[in-house]
């Protein structure tokens, strides 16, 4: 048995009729609740339009009102209701007519209070099913009506990005209930600064809770000037578009929507503004306009405002890639001179960032990836392809960051540079202690020898003066000094020998052995015979 109570009427203007109707058949046990009875058309009418029963049974000839005219007006009024006709098999054609007008079924005399009841059940069922499907209806009514601002927002993504015909988004601007006028509209973009890089790590609630916030700021501080709607393009950008109104400045209005962020949000913004288009099919062209403008805070590095009218989109010169100053570059950074390797490239990116007309930032930013890509490839031809692994990750860093402003691709080649320079350094002094290590290795074996730096220079395969000056480099002694140094430590080992003075002389390239003699004593400060007592050895 059905829980839902379904009301019934009954009109008839017999008594004993509406009584047997009423009292004869336990209905609550069908789901039925007797609503009123009456004995004639006229009450019955006032009757249904009082009570709205979803189940009327009345005669079809009654005095005042018959059951033809009152089915004509019930229909009118209660189109849901459904109306048994109890009708003579005189009266067949009457019966027909009710049921053209709307009436639900109808049952002959003389019927049983079984007739009734089966065909009231099939009425109830019917009702039942009515109230589902309307049930239904409004359920996809209610969810059409929240769904509004999401059909709004795809609906205005396809209107930014292909061209409307305008008779036939007629239809689909009234259903969406859009608040716009269709003609004189300005698009504005606005993208949060920095978004990509201060939200990856964020929650998704706390994203959409941002987002929300924003787009209230955005909505309420439009709608206080005119009509306007806001929606999302990704998940750091807005798009705008409102009806121009009179005396309108595009750049203040989206002053001032900066200006309510940063105060209520905290958040600063980069916003495009596009020229007037004036109806929806030059909406692509607008919003490409201000894609375009905002992508100017390439050289702002963002938080303000660039109107499209106020960017040169003619054909302009533009500048070139600085070939001229590669040579210098590369010769700089191979050979580790950060102070120079700076210097020429930031003598290269003033030029380029004051260069007028300012060309589109996609050209500096392709052009200046172009540089860096140079950089490391002059790096490569230095160093091993190990070497270089973190300055390939700077590459991808600036070739995959998004939103970010020249400075910051500047930022990036200094840091390219700089590291650069640092493992051209390391390398070279690793080298150098290489070379040195060979040389010093030479003088130990052939202390005896005549060690010039010439001749030195030449078993390392270096030219005389870069090899002394590396030598000390390293060392931190002239070469001279070096080699005395060291035959002065042997002459010591080999006194504590007790081998004869004459015989070290010899053994470490000294003629005379009193030249020794004087050399190492002004080393040690003693003579070689002093040195031998004063470590208990005799003479």
């Amino acid at each position: 048995m059905e829980s839902s109570a379904i009301n019934m009427i009954v009109i008839d203007d017999i008594r004993d009729v509406v009584d047997g109707i009423v009292n004869g058949i336990e209905w609550d046990e069908y789901g039925i609740t007797i609503a009123g009875a009456c004995l004639n058309g006229e009450e019955g009418l006032e009757l249904a339009l009082r009570e709205r029963p979803d189940i009327i049974i009345t005669d079809i000839r009654m005095p005042k009102m018959d059951g033809l005219t009152m089915t004509r007006a019930i229909v009118d009024k209660l189109p849901f209701c459904k109306i048994i006709l109890i009708s003579g098999y005189s009266d067949f054609e009457y019966a027909q007519e009710a049921i053209r007008l709307g009436a639900f079924d109808f049952v002959t005399k003389p019927f049983s209070l079984e007739d009734i009841t089966d065909t009231v059940q099939k009425a109830r069922n019917a009702v039942l099913e009515t109230k589902r499907q309307q049930s239904n209806i409004r359920e996809m009514e209610r969810r059409v009506k929240e769904s509004l601002p999401v059909l709004r927002q795809e609906f205005f993504n396809l209107l930014i990005r292909h061209k409307a015909n305008e008779s036939k988004i007629s239809d689909r601007w009234d259903f969406l209930q859009i608040g716009l006028d269709r003609s004189r509209f300005v698009v504005m973009v606005l993208e949060i600064d920095r978004f990509q890089e201060t939200s990856k790590d964020w929650p998704v609630n706390e994203i959409e809770l941002l987002r929300f916030t924003l787009q209230n700021i955005l909505e309420e501080t439009i709608h206080a000037y005119t009509k306007g709607v806001v929606f999302r393009d990704s998940d750091g950008r807005f798009v705008i578009i409102y009806n121009e109104y009179e005396a309108d400045s595009h750049a203040a209005l989206a002053e001032r929507c900066c200006e309510h962020l940063a105060t209520y949000a905290k958040y600063t913004v980069s916003v495009g503004v596009g020229n007037r288009a004036e109806t929806t099919d030059e909406l692509p062209v607008s919003y490409q306009q201000a894609v375009t403008a905002m992508s100017y805070h390439f050289y702002t590095g963002g938080n303000g405002v660039v109107c499209y009218s106020d960017v040169i989109e003619d054909k302009q010169q533009l500048p070139k890639y600085p070939a001229d100053r590669v040579q210098d570059i590369a010769f700089a950074l191979q050979s580790g001179n950060r102070e120079r390797t700076l210097e020429i490239l930031e003598e290269v990116y003033e030029e380029l960032i004051h260069f007028q007309p300012r060309p589109q930032p996609r050209y500096l930013a392709l052009l200046l990836h172009g540089f860096a890509n140079m950089l490391v490839r002059v790096l490569l031809e230095k160093l091993s392809y190990e070497d270089i692994g973190p300055l390939e990750e700077l590459l991808q860093e600036m070739e995959t960051s998004s939103g970010g402003s020249v400075h910051d691709i500047y930022e990036l080649l200094k840091q390219i540079c700089e590291h650069g320079c640092t493992i051209v350094e390391e390398r070279s002094a690793s080298q150098a202690h290489l070379v040195i290590e060979r040389a010093i290795a030479y003088i130990k074996q052939h202390l005896s020898a005549e060690l010039t730096v010439a001749h030195c220079a030449s078993q390392v395969h270096l030219s005389g003066s870069y090899f002394a000056n590396l030598f000390k480099k390293v060392t931190g002694m002239s070469f001279n000094q070096y080699v005395t140094a060291t035959r002065m430590e042997k002459a010591k080992e080999m006194l504590l020998q007790n081998k004869q003075i004459q015989e070290i002389a010899s053994a470490l390239g000294y003629e005379e052995r009193r030249y020794f003699s004087d050399v190492f004593k002004k080393v040690t400060g003693m003579t070689p015979s002093e040195f031998r007592q004063s470590a208990g050895l005799a003479e």
